[in-house]
């Protein structure tokens, strides 16, 4: 078994494969440009390894010089094919170095593998998933709000928008005109780094882009494989999901959920059938949130506790502050 996915190296660390392409035509040059590129290729990796610190970035290349210098080799340049496969051993060399130190790290913290034994050895967020099993219960206000009160404690928050066919977040987090999103990252054009916006209290706020075929077989399979194995670092990211059902396939046994509910009996049935679908992918649920609360609605405080047979976690009352600030387009936490 490898100790990374080589499907993840090539889809994450597409300059691996140019560069390595670029090395196997660098035969056909001579002299003093030959080796002045060569220095300067493996000089880029180095660099990147820095940036990065990365095992994966080291092991990619070792493993991809090896059979470029095979190549090489029987084309007939063996003076190249030589330098080129020992740059390939030191790269190996580094790369289970890093390996062994992130392992080491990863003992120390404690953690442990989520699901996946592929998955690299390092710190995860905690993924919060904000659900409901019918639309307009709030759940984009409370997931906008959650995020940014979190980032107001200190924490590093990244909340994505979920809900690929009618996105809200952009707009209560007073994002405006976004041009790319979380599909130019499904489609492979851009890395997740360049899709994400400053929001709130400084959260980082990924929305979805527009997404023709929504939830299709292919998008939830990248969609997990990127909750899985979350490149951003934070110390929350919280998902505002779609109502109902659909979304449900992407979500993994390492996210939590939060089950948003209106104190009518509706909601509170669809809510049932949701939890029912999360415990069945491993998602554990932290509790209920009653929101838009009327007075005299206590009641249902058992009620919501006794039909969901979880905790509720906290009541948020019918609060013109809220209505003015989603109507101000901004976080009620932030202009609180």
């Amino acid at each position: 078994m490898f100790p990374f996915d080589i499907r993840k190296v090539a889809k994450n660390y597409r300059q691996v494969l140019i560069i390595a392409a670029g090395l196997i035509v660098l035969f056909l040059l001579r002299g003093i440009i030959q080796e002045t590129v060569s220095r300067l290729i493996f000089l880029y990796f180095f660099i990147l390894l820095a940036y990065r610190i990365d095992a994966k970035i080291p092991l990619a290349a070792g493993l991809l010089f090896l059979p470029g210098a095979a190549v090489i080799a029987m084309i007939g340049n063996m003076v190249y094919a030589y330098n080129l496969a020992i740059f390939a051993v030191y790269f190996l060399i580094g790369g289970v170095v890093l390996k062994f130190i992130e392992h080491l790290k990863e003992r120390r913290t404690g953690g442990g593998a989520v699901e996946n034994d592929l998955l690299p050895l390092r710190e995860r967020p905690r993924i919060i998933a904000i659900a409901s099993g019918k639309g307009g219960v709030g759940k984009t206000t409370i997931a906008a709000n959650l995020g940014a009160a979190l980032a107001e404690l200190g924490n590093k928050v990244t909340i994505i928008d979920m809900d690929l066919a009618m996105p809200n977040l952009e707009i209560i987090t007073g994002l405006k005109n976004t041009p790319v999103g979380l599909i130019d990252v499904l489609e492979g054009k851009l890395e997740l780094e360049r899709v994400v916006y400053t929001g709130p209290m400084g959260t980082q706020v990924i929305p979805p882009g527009v997404m023709l075929d929504g939830y299709s077989i292919e998008n939830v399979q990248k969609i997990k494989e990127l909750l899985l194995d979350f490149p951003l670092k934070s110390d929350f990211v919280i998902l505002d999901m779609p109502p109902g059902r659909e979304s449900v396939d992407v979500l993994h046994s390492g996210i939590e959920a939060l089950l948003v509910v209106n104190p009518n009996k509706p909601a509170l049935l669809d809510a049932l059938n949701l939890k029912v679908l999360l415990e069945k992918r491993g998602v554990k649920v932290l509790g209920a949130v009653i929101n838009r609360a009327q007075r005299g609605d206590e009641e249902w405080i058992d009620n919501t506790e006794r039909i969901l047979e979880t905790h509720v976690v906290a009541v948020i009352p019918e609060s013109r502050i809220v209505n003015e600030a989603l109507h101000n387009e901004e976080c009620f936490v932030a202009s609180a």
